[in-house]
């Protein structure tokens, strides 16, 4: 808790890549794919996954089966939902697997009602976690906001709120909340907007809008950024290229575009998102060789990675899960369990 002591904690770490744990996850079974651990800044001796998994089987026991890893949190934070997710007055929980701090949601008379979580945004002030809040969707697509400021719901209405459904587990980043539509619309929630008396939300177009791309659309996250990569006929040429793009004040920029080697040989490979940590490095999961591909998006340089933990479905989204620089303890404003 001593300021002075995270301060040069932080400083002593900011420089370097290897210094973070991070994982890639399926979105459906919520297994573990791809993770560097035992990284400088805590020395972790299992991967982010395993840390999940045990905390789970430690918090519910002989009941694990019965609960999902909905959320993750750019600050370390997990989202914890009964199964199955449309029952009535369920159970949901707030915690940090490295640390084992669980906090669990009240209960409210809107829980009772069909609604499916979405996800948990965060507010952070000088290395301090001062509130995070919870977010679903109810049966008529109005979110339910919990805030663990007020120990309160309450039921919310945004401006411009697309009547579609996600797509992909969704992404919290920064106090926002971003996912896919249905009608591959990209959507930010800000459920810390200043200003205005209802949540914010913003409605972006992907920028191979009207296009017809090669990969389902999927975002993953890198130092602090959306991102968001797909194979598509660049203009003038009509070659086919991987391009990567971040999204920069609610703009899409190319970051990158390149022709890899498996776009003329056929295409037998599943996106799994960006390097958390470096913009240039992205990911593909090979069907034909069972084998992790890594290609430098800048040179078109691949290489087949050793790092895989567990096999591929076909069809599923992945995101990344990264451990901050800092193990944030959960505001004690609710009863820890």
């Amino acid at each position: 808790d001593s300021p002075y002591f995270r301060d040069l904690f932080q400083s002593m770490h900011q420089n370097s890549h290897t210094s973070s744990s991070w994982s890639l996850m399926s979105g459906k079974d919520g297994e573990e794919v791809v993770a560097q651990y035992g990284c400088n800044t805590w020395g972790l001796e299992q991967s982010l996954g395993s840390y999940i998994s045990s905390f789970l089987t430690k918090m519910f026991e002989t009941e694990k089966n019965k609960y999902i890893v909905w959320a993750y949190n750019d600050v370390g934070l997990i989202l914890i939902s009964e199964l199955p997710i449309w029952v009535t007055n369920r159970s949901l929980y707030v915690a940090n697997p490295v640390s084992q701090e669980c906090v669990e949601i009240p209960s409210h008379a809107h829980l009772k009602e069909v609604s499916c979580p979405l996800g948990i945004a965060t507010r952070t002030e000088n290395g301090i976690l001062l509130d995070y809040r919870v977010v679903l969707f109810d049966e008529d697509l109005r979110l339910l906001i919990y805030s663990s400021h007020t120990g309160l719901w309450s039921l919310n209405t945004v401006d411009s709120y697309p009547s579609a459904l996600y797509t992909q587990s969704p992404i919290s980043l920064h106090g926002s909340i971003h996912w896919i539509t249905s009608t591959s619309h990209s959507v930010s929630i800000d459920l810390y907007a200043t200003g205005t008396s209802s949540v914010q939300c913003r409605v972006t177009s992907f920028p191979d809008f009207g296009q017809h791309p090669k990969l389902n659309r999927s975002f993953s996250t890198c130092q602090g950024s959306l991102m968001y990569m797909n194979i598509i006929k660049v203009d003038g040429t009509l070659e086919d290229k991987l391009c990567v793009w971040r999204l920069n004040s609610g703009e899409w920029q190319l970051v990158s575009e390149i022709t890899p080697p498996f776009i003329d040989t056929g295409f037998e490979y599943i996106q799994l998102g960006t390097n958390p940590f470096d913009a240039k490095t992205v990911y593909f999961w090979s069907m034909k060789n069972q084998t992790l591909l890594s290609i430098n998006s800048h040179n078109g340089k691949f290489v087949f990675e050793t790092k895989l933990l567990s096999s591929i479905n076909p069809g599923l989204f992945f995101h990344s899960v990264v451990l901050p620089q800092w193990l944030y303890r959960i505001p004690n404003t609710m009863r820890m369990v």
